[in-house]
């Protein structure tokens, strides 16, 4: 990737951009990762039961989206280490579907590629000192960051550096029990009464809250190996819709409800010299 001396792209603001010369960060150019993705085939052996209940990880769909969301930050990563960049700020992810490749994935991720130029005009450290060193001989893998300029500068003068992007996708499929399709005997749209009340779609309940457990458990684990003591700005979303999930040999399909659910966010650490920037004096005019 070639970049023309003395000029650079970027989706920085106005702010962003002063803010990024307060840091001693040189913006570079924008960078991309792109992956699109052909979902296989889902089947399952239906092999959890609780209470009469299936429910299961549609592991071939976690992996999907899994997978093409690495591609993508791969590729980003890629670029910004051509360009000889420190970190990639203000990274941007962005999911689409097209009708001339259905049951795909498209994955896009922008962001500004930037280079540390000293310690700046006060701040303490700067993005990329902790970067890490990637499978080339002299090559450094940038840090990766969903933080906007503005929220990185408050990290900085904190003493907290960002370490990397975790996130993760759990898909999970939840059938309809007898119970539901009955109406709990006498509840709504029973086949057994005209009676109504309320209760919980306890299957679809459940779906929801192990898709979490798993995106959780694992964006913990990919903080711990970035060296990260937690993970800010996390960003979550699920989708739920019905679905008819063909089973193994001899196990039949069944219908039910599928839920998606995604996080991505910021690994942070603390720095050596942790501690806030000393208060600066500020004369309001308006008064």
């Amino acid at each position: 990737m070639s970049v023309a001396a003395g000029a650079f792209t970027s989706d920085l603001s106005v702010n962003g951009f002063a803010l990024c010369d307060e840091l001693g960060l040189r913006p570079i150019h924008q960078v991309m990762g792109s992956s699109i993705y052909q979902v296989g085939y889902q089947g399952s052996t239906w092999p959890m039961m609780l209470g009469g209940t299936i429910l299961t990880e549609l592991e071939t769909l976690s992996q999907a989206w899994n997978e093409v969301r690495e591609n993508a930050l791969g590729r980003l990563a890629k670029e910004a280490r051509e360009l000889g960049a420190d970190a990639v700020i203000g990274v941007q992810m962005r999911v689409n579907a097209h009708d001339w490749a259905e049951g795909a994935i498209e994955y896009v991720v922008l962001g500004t590629a930037v280079r540390r130029e000293g310690a700046g005009k006060g701040a303490r450290r700067s993005a990329g000192q902790g970067a890490r060193r990637g499978s080339r001989r002299g090559a450094v893998d940038p840090i990766l960051t969903e933080l906007s300029v503005s929220d990185y500068a408050k990290l900085v003068q904190a003493g907290i550096e960002p370490a990397g992007i975790a996130a993760w996708s759990s898909v999970f499929f939840a059938a309809y029990s007898f119970n539901a399709v009955l109406g709990m005997g006498t509840g709504p749209g029973s086949l057994l009464g005209s009676q109504s009340y309320n209760y919980e779609l306890r299957e679809f309940t459940q779906a929801l809250y192990s898709a979490r457990e798993q995106v959780m458990e694992n964006m913990g684990a990919q903080a711990q190996n970035l060296g990260a003591s937690g993970i800010v700005g996390v960003r979550i979303e699920h989708s739920v819709h019905p679905r008819t999930i063909g089973g193994s040999i001899g196990m039949g399909e069944r219908s039910g409800l599928v839920v998606e659910f995604h996080a991505v966010g910021t690994a942070i650490a603390e720095t050596a010299d942790a501690g806030p920037w000393p208060p600066q004096t500020a004369i309001d005019l308006t008064t």
